[in-house]
């Protein structure tokens, strides 16, 4: 009897030691990851304003279908689309997104440096810069105070609409054409860039929060003029609004980056998300851009086939002035914050 009490202890111990051994096996196995059929994965994009159409409309659709043939894997997404600075401001505060799309590189930089965004977007196809749009003044039809260029909005009189700085990147931009023109002006100087801008926002009456809300606003009626993209102003004209575009003889051309969150995104999420990321410089969704008025960045003749893209006869870009490292500071922290708070 105790010879057989010993033998089934020792039975019981040796399966207790073997399903011990399968637990901890089991337990040092990587979990087992979604795979491309078997789930739907939603990303997160984060866009400034005047993106939503062209994202929302075409983009988004356009990859989806590539990807579902791909792979036969559903894809769905989650936007939201405002000023560029408040995109930025709100990711770092925690928003859980996976791909921003900046009005400019400044705010892909302050992601970098708060260790959200890991990859280079400069090793992206041309160093992450999607699309480019030149800064115009929209006016009345008719033109009524015969606004030809930067100097003519420092007239007495003129009641200017333009999107708050501290909020829009595209209002960036657009104090970079400001000042940049004078600047860079046969004749130029800092002191004529600074000049012109502090003589500009002397009239501005009205600074709505992004680019697209400041469109809103003049479209409805407030203002004489409108600083904003060309892409804005061509959708809204091509969409039936009462409005004029001047092209001033120099002005800045905006230069739109795309990032990776990689703090946000799951490692089997990347192989998604990468792809969506590369496939806004495929000529289908390039060609979707021009479709909505941006200039394309990978084939110029895409943009030779849109005839309402205007001639800039002095065109120039951020590296002209220095470069954001540089211009920030200096013209959006410091010229342009002394002239809205004196």
């Amino acid at each position: 009897m105790r010879t057989v009490y010993r033998q089934v202890l020792l039975a019981t111990a040796v399966l207790v030691l073997m399903l011990s051994v399968i637990l901890v096996a089991e337990g040092c196995q990587p979990l087992e990851q979604p795979s491309h059929a078997s789930t739907r994965q939603t990303i997160v994009v984060y866009g400034f304003s005047i993106e939503e159409e062209v994202i929302t409309e075409k983009v988004f659709p356009a990859f989806q279908t590539y990807w579902r043939e791909r792979t036969g894997q559903e894809i769905s997404f989650r936007s939201v689309f405002t000023g560029s600075e408040q995109l930025t401001e709100a990711i770092i505060e925690g928003a859980s997104v996976d791909v921003a799309i900046l009005s400019n590189e400044q705010h892909a930089v302050w992601l970098h440096i708060n260790n959200l965004v890991e990859t280079d977007w400069h090793t992206f196809p041309n160093g992450g810069i999607v699309s480019r749009s030149p800064l115009v003044i929209v006016v009345r039809p008719g033109n009524p105070l015969g606004i030809e260029d930067w100097t003519d909005l420092a007239h007495p009189g003129v009641a200017l609409v333009h999107p708050d700085p501290s909020t829009s990147g595209g209002a960036q931009w657009a104090l970079l054409a400001e000042y940049g023109a004078a600047l860079l002006d046969e004749h130029g100087s800092p002191d004529a860039g600074r000049e012109q801008l502090r003589d500009i926002w002397a009239n501005v009456i009205a600074t709505p929060s992004s680019s697209r809300e400041a469109l809103r606003q003049f479209v409805f009626g407030v203002g004489d003029a409108l600083v904003t993209y060309e892409q804005d102003a061509l959708l809204a004209q091509a969409r039936g609004a009462a409005l004029e575009v001047v092209v001033p003889r120099s002005t800045v051309v905006s230069e739109h980056v795309v990032v990776i969150v990689d703090q946000n995104v799951k490692p089997w999420e990347r192989e998604a998300v990468e792809a969506f990321v590369a496939f806004l410089w495929s000529e289908e969704a390039q060609r979707s851009f021009t479709g909505y008025y941006f200039r394309a960045v990978t084939d110029e003749a895409l943009n030779e086939a849109v005839p309402e893209f205007h001639e800039i006869e002095r065109p120039f870009t951020v590296q002209d002035l220095g470069g954001w490292g540089k211009v920030y500071p200096e013209i959006i922290q410091g010229i342009w914050e002394e002239s809205a708070t004196r």
